[in-house]
């Protein structure tokens, strides 16, 4: 009679107390580094949520003194900062979108070897980098273009970062090869078709970096 041979658990390896020590010592100063970090964020939350005179007479310390919501009465009563947060997030949005679309339209191009004269496109773009037109040459030009008192003058000027261009350039290199572009073309795929179709969702990791990088901004 053949008996099977038992199956042997995988032991666990014991980290030396050297170890242990050092990634105690990490985790306390990620801790701290936490309380450093969320502290001011609650303490502005509870303030908000406290009476004025417990927050004047220093008596908020992290939870809320005398519940009241009569900060954020007052604050949303005022036309204005509605307006402000409105605009915030208009600005958000749509100079998010046109500034990813068109830092790939711009990036993508730059990254193929069959762009003629994208060197010296990269060089220009890259000379961005070091020197700007400044105030009042963008303005005169802002002015130019008819852009003055409109929401695209808060939107188009900043379109595209030199940085985030050569960013996703770099990306569509090393991801997506000239030989995949030349595979599609001979089955009859454009361009833009190619670029949607391919490139694009390939492309999600450096298209969240993008969103995230203009959306700060």
């Amino acid at each position: 009679m053949i008996r099977a041979n038992p199956i042997k658990r995988p032991t666990r390896i014991r980290e030396a107390w050297g170890d242990q020590l050092f990634l105690a010592g990490v985790y306390l100063f990620l801790l701290l580094i936490f309380v450093f970090v969320a502290y001011p964020l609650i303490f502005v939350i509870s303030s908000s949520l406290s009476s004025p005179l417990a927050v004047s007479s220093g008596r908020v310390w992290l939870w809320p003194v005398d519940f009241s919501l009569r900060g954020y009465q007052v604050a949303l009563s005022n036309p204005q900062i509605i307006t402000g947060y409105a605009n915030s997030l208009y600005y958000t949005f749509f100079g998010t979108l046109i500034s990813v679309l068109a830092t790939v339209l711009v990036a993508y191009p730059l990254s193929r070897r069959t762009l003629f004269g994208r060197s010296a496109i990269m060089l220009f773009i890259t000379f961005t980098l070091i020197f700007s037109g400044g105030l009042i040459p963008t303005y005169l030009v802002v002015k130019e273009l008819g852009m003055l008192d409109t929401r695209w003058a808060l939107i188009i000027p900043q379109a595209v970062a030199a940085w985030q261009v050569i960013i996703a350039r770099t990306f569509f290199q090393v991801t997506i090869p000239d030989e995949l572009a030349e595979a599609a073309a001979l089955d009859g795929c454009s361009d833009l078709r190619f670029l949607w179709s391919v490139v694009l969702p390939l492309s999600k990791p450096i298209l969240a970096v993008l969103v995230l990088m203009y959306a700060v901004g």
